[in-house]
């Protein structure tokens, strides 16, 4: 499991093969073709080059290694990850729209603001 930060270096949750779960251990979001989709299947955004990026291009989060995007900050040590429970079947996500240009900014949305569609 990768730990996923904030602008400011904080962990907000977890990666892990494609399905984002938060400090509290649940799933959350998952990934599909670089697009990120609620369980309920509605686009939330992109998930490119280590950046999770709003429907704008603009960052939001990021994980270690994360490239083509803002500077990032030294990230926290990261708490040790929690066992990840047994993931929903994805369902069958809309059709995503056409990707904005990436930016070098950071969003305007908090982590939360970006999960809820």
């Amino acid at each position: 499991m990768e730990p996923i930060f904030d602008r400011n270096g904080r962990t907000l949750g977890w990666l892990r093969d494609e399905v984002i779960l938060d400090t509290n251990n649940r799933n959350r979001a998952f990934i599909r073709d670089e697009s990120v989709y609620t369980y309920q299947g509605q686009y939330l955004g992109r998930f490119n080059k280590g950046f999770f990026r709003d429907r704008h291009g603009n960052s939001v989060a990021f994980i270690q290694g994360a490239s083509g995007g803002p500077i990032t900050p030294i990230p926290e040590i990261p708490p040790i990850p929690p066992i990840p429970p047994i993931s929903p079947i994805p369902p069958i996500p809309q059709i995503p729209p056409i990707p904005p240009i990436s930016s070098l900014g950071w969003s305007t949305l908090s982590w939360e603001q970006f999960l809820v569609p």
